[in-house]
């Protein structure tokens, strides 16, 4: 265990990088491939229906003052099965960064540096990531907070400029495939939110579970709204052609420009997008090498570091295009990660109420 804590504007500034930078990657193409117009509402209710997930895995963790996601699911579900389970959650992590890396070096290089080779951007991606999880959560967390705020500034003025070449017709008719097509969607999309599931490993490292419980309700609000108010935008940019661009974001501010002097101003915004992204990987590189580390025993997990990154960049590589990664790999596992990390903390709550684990607690604060 590393020394210090993770405050909670840094552990903030992570699930917000972490969780809000799906709205400038492929997720608002394919949600509007599957509602159209009312893409921009799944956001919501993906979170409302995670929501009730969430709160009672906090409600669980909040019975084992201290402990991690793996050592709560270990001690409620017994050595084997509490392995077998968390073997699971790591695995579908591990596949989660491997493709999910993959599309954003696929986002650098069709935007932003066309002529190097997809392996070159890709390692270098995954190294940054590496580097960043050797130097632990702490300083993960630091850089975090010094550039979310500009991070975020930066995505919101990008978008309010946008909107002078759009139109609110764009998002009519309002319900797009029907109420129970958009209901359908919004109940396997809760993947969007599943970050938030990992994070539960970082409980020890906070000072409290309370500031980790209030700190996660603030940035899972923020997020809910900027990667809905992101589609509503591209929808009103783009309309219908929405569906065959892979990434409106980058799409949308290479047509901005300040003026004759900044005509190539997207440059501004992918240096400060790039550190969330940074910010991203190396958070999501450190958590999964802590899994690792709390499977098999590993004290040291920094040590780790190396070869699974190695790993995650040889399974990325796997897929030949970027269609095969945003199509056929990535939706593979944002259908299965979601509704997974739900129905694992349903189950984590219901066996601590089976096992009297909340009226245990009852009567230990009231003694």
């Amino acid at each position: 265990m590393e020394s210090g804590k993770l405050g909670k504007r840094e552990y903030m500034s992570i699930a917000i990088l972490m969780i809000g930078a799906k709205a400038t990657d492929s997720n608002p193409a394919l949600l509007y491939s599957k509602v159209q117009n009312a893409a921009w509402m799944v956001p919501l209710l993906s979170a409302v229906i995670f929501f009730v997930g969430l709160f009672l895995l906090l409600k669980t963790m909040d019975l084992f003052q201290g402990k991690n996601l793996f050592s709560v699911i270990q001690q409620l579900l017994g050595r084997y099965i509490g392995f077998f389970l968390c073997l699971v959650i790591f695995l579908i992590s591990s596949f989660g960064i491997s493709f999910d890396s993959r599309t954003y070096t696929n986002i650098i290089r069709s935007f932003y540096f066309t002529t190097t080779p997809n392996l070159i951007i890709y390692a270098v991606l995954m190294v940054l990531g590496a580097y960043g999880a050797k130097k632990g959560i702490q300083n993960i967390g630091s850089v975090g907070y010094l550039v979310v705020f500009y991070v975020v500034l930066s995505l919101f003025f990008a978008l309010i400029i946008s909107t002078q070449d759009s139109t609110l017709q764009a998002i009519f008719p309002i319900w797009g495939p029907g109420k129970l097509e958009i209901l359908k969607q919004s109940s396997l999309k809760i993947t969007l939110y599943a970050e938030f599931f990992l994070l539960t490993m970082l409980i020890p490292n906070m000072t409290s579970i309370k500031e980790f419980r209030k700190s996660t309700w603030y940035a899972f609000a923020f997020v809910s709204f900027q990667i809905s108010i992101a589609i509503l935008i591209f929808i009103c940019m783009f309309d219908t052609s929405l569906k065959g661009i892979g990434y409106p974001f980058h799409t949308s501010i290479g047509f901005l420009s300040l003026g004759l002097y900044l005509p190539n101003v997207e440059i501004l915004f992918f240096v400060l997008w790039i550190l969330a992204i940074f910010v991203r990987f190396a958070a999501f590189i450190y958590l999964n090498a802590l899994m690792f580390g709390h499977l098999f025993k590993i004290n040291d997990h920094k040590f780790l570091i190396p070869a699974l990154t190695t790993i995650y960049l040889l399974i990325g590589s796997i897929p030949e295009n970027a269609i095969e990664v945003s199509l056929v790999f990535k939706q593979a596992i944002t259908n299965i990660s979601g509704p997974t990390f739900f129905v694992i903390s349903l189950l984590l709550w219901f066996v601590a109420l089976v096992k009297g684990e909340f009226k245990h607690a009852k009567n230990r604060n009231g003694m």
